[in-house]
């Protein structure tokens, strides 16, 4: 009888470890899936779609993106606010400039010393040459447009220093006509402050250029020196004092513009701000979602 039972118990062994390694092989092929086992049997509840590879990797490069652009964001908000410092500290080396005595300049030796320290306050004396006066062109004040007149001094010693004088406006009903303008005769005695040059606007295209006195988009040395054949000293004079001509002699300030240069660095910087919250949010969110499948 023993022997009968053992006999039967063997097959019965067979079909449960049958079974089990079918459930076995049914959990190798859905991993995934999460069991849940009652006295009835087991039910199987699919878990949530897995992450893909090539869904991480985008996601990775969606932060990677992110990043760079919090990054350049930042770095442009810096240049704008380089620019502002800029603009006001050689505004406040223009207002020092100002207050202090005016440096006579006579010689050669002279003007390579006052070269080498512009902006600076300076006093000349000469004639002034109206028949090589330019007028530089799309000049505004207070909204209106007009011209900055510019005209050679001759000196003693046979160079010339172009002074620009002050402003006009514009005759409207003809913007290529020349304005009338009174110009001193004789020796005149010129102060102001020395510059580098006379400011340069942006051109869309090449213009030829018409001989002196004329409408230029622009004063370049080499240019009036061409046209006049004069020799010139490779500075501008702002003049400050009055000859008489009712010339406008309000000079723009270096500073203007930092306002605007502190305002798209605010507009970069809050670009870089947004950019690296989204970044770290959903960037934080894929990370999550990775980890709990």
């Amino acid at each position: 009888m023993n022997g009968t039972a053992r006999a039967a118990a063997v097959p019965h062994e067979e079909d449960e470890g049958r079974t089990e390694r079918d459930n076995d092989a049914d959990e190798g092929e859905d991993d995934d899936d999460a069991h849940v086992v009652y006295a009835g049997g087991e039910i199987i509840i699919p878990s949530g779609r897995p992450v893909s590879r090539g869904a991480w990797r985008s996601s990775w490069l969606a932060i990677a993106a992110g990043i760079a652009v919090a990054a350049a964001a930042v770095s442009l908000g810096n240049w704008q606010t380089r620019r502002g410092d800029a603009r006001e500290a050689l505004q406040a080396e223009w207002d020092r400039a100002e207050r202090l005595t005016p440096v006579e300049l006579r010689t050669e030796a002279d003007f390579e010393a006052a070269r080498q320290r512009l902006p600076v306050r300076v006093a000349l004396s000469g004639e002034l040459r109206p028949e090589a006066t330019v007028f530089v062109d799309n000049r505004a004040l207070d909204g209106a447009p007009g011209f900055q007149v510019v005209t050679p001094l001759h000196l003693a010693n046979g160079a010339a220093v172009l002074v620009n004088r002050g402003w006009l406006p514009r005759d409207l009903a003809d913007p290529s006509r020349l304005p009338q303008l009174s110009t001193p005769r004789g020796q005149v005695r010129i102060e102001g402050l020395a510059v580098p040059r006379v400011p340069r606007l942006l051109e869309l295209a090449s213009t030829t250029l018409a001989p002196p006195p004329a409408i230029w988009p622009n004063l370049e040395f080499e240019d009036v020196e061409r046209a006049t054949g004069l020799r010139l000293e490779r500075l501008v004079v702002q003049q400050t004092n009055d000859t008489g001509d009712r010339l406008h002699r309000i000079w723009p300030h270096p500073s203007i513009g930092a306002e605007k240069n502190r305002a798209y660095a605010l507009q970069w910087y809050g670009l870089a701000v947004l950019s690296a919250g989204l970044t770290a949010f959903f960037g934080g969110r894929a990370w999550l979602r990775q980890r709990t499948r």
